[in-house]
């Protein structure tokens, strides 16, 4: 059933209140706090729909409401007016955005910083460790147990391994050196997935024994020297909200931050190029938070994010807002750097 237009606007006071004091919000309040004169009796009313449809919940029996999870959802979503940057905050972003573009991690991390700043919560920077592919494989005998694999990865690197497999011979290397030039040439290890190992080895005929020692020395080099850069900011920020007092929830909330490898793979696999709300999961559910973060793309590939972690009444507007206007200001200064070095060549 879609939202009458008046209970829109109870439900929107409601949160606007509840983010503001992170206090249960009665009727009384937003009988006196809506544009138009609506009794408290009227309020209740509709109060007690919108708990009965999902959008608020009644911790006490004399308390108030607070907006649930469907109800901030909704908020964002629909209801939340647009928040206009000050003076002070556009400049703070644009000069980030001008500093030093191509050190795109020292960038991030000092956004998360300002960004921690202007919003008054705890900012993350993520920085995605580029996928490697390879362009080329060779493969070098040594001796019967033993042959040299090389990789030319499509940055220009050179990677080598030695490898350890029993039955080596020139012929047999030959054989496996086609067959993974003719099947994992421009592939990430994620990529390499059973069906295109089932392929390599019908194509490495003759050479069985060599594919598996092989593929393990090609995922061991793909994953080297790859590191996830993740930078927390403003954390004392966090622990003041009176939400994360409980020691339980502070535990949930700062284990999210602790987990380091599926924080970034949590930032980097939303939505690209727009902001991305999560309230649940991964202890957010738990301790009563929330994450707003802003992937952030290169010629279609998801290089990091940035966002901010807060209680689940955090201020959406404004952190929203900023997060996009630095994301679209980084984005316009890597587009004219990039078309720039075009000109130049």
């Amino acid at each position: 059933m879609e939202l009458s237009e008046r209970k829109q606007r109870i439900l929107k006071s409601i949160v606007d209140e509840y983010i503001r004091s992170g206090e249960p919000v009665g009727s009384k309040y937003i009988s006196t706090a809506l544009p138009d004169s609506v009794s408290s009796a009227t309020v209740r009313n509709e109060m007690s729909e919108l708990v009965e449809m999902g959008y608020l919940d009644k911790p006490h029996s004399s308390a108030g409401r607070v907006p649930t999870t469907k109800g901030l959802n909704t908020y964002i979503d629909a209801l939340m007016e647009s928040y206009k940057l000050s003076l002070e905050e556009l400049d703070l972003l644009n000069e980030l955005v001008e500093f030093k573009v191509g050190e795109f991690g020292k960038l991030l991390n000092q956004a998360a910083r300002a960004l921690s700043h202007i919003t008054n919560y705890t900012a993350i920077s993520v920085l995605k460790p580029p996928a490697i592919t390879v362009e080329k494989f060779k493969t070098v005998y040594v001796d019967e147990n033993n042959f040299l694999l090389m990789m030319s990865c499509k940055d220009g690197e050179v990677k080598t391994k030695t490898v350890k497999a029993s039955g080596c011979t020139e012929g047999k290397l030959k054989v496996l050196e086609k067959a993974f030039n003719g099947c994992l040439v421009g592939m990430t290890a994620e990529q390499m997935t059973l069906p295109v190992i089932l392929k390599l080895e019908e194509n490495a005929k003759n050479a069985e024994e060599l594919v598996h020692p092989a593929l393990k020395a090609v995922h061991s080099l793909l994953g080297s020297g790859t590191k996830e850069d993740v930078q927390v900011e403003g954390l004392a920020k966090l622990l003041s909200y009176p939400e994360f007092f409980d020691v339980s929830k502070a535990k949930e909330v700062l284990g999210v931050l602790e987990e380091k490898h599926d924080l970034v793979n949590r930032l980097t696999a939303g939505t690209p190029d727009k902001a991305n709300v999560v309230m649940s999961g991964s202890g957010l559910t738990k301790a009563n938070a929330s994450v707003v973060y802003y992937p952030i793309t290169v010629d279609g590939e998801t290089v990091g994010a940035i966002g901010v972690i807060g209680p689940k009444r955090m201020d959406y507007k404004k952190v929203i807002a900023s997060l996009e206007y630095f994301a679209s200001g980084l984005s316009e200064e890597m587009k004219n750097s990039a078309e720039g070095n075009n000109e130049d060549e």
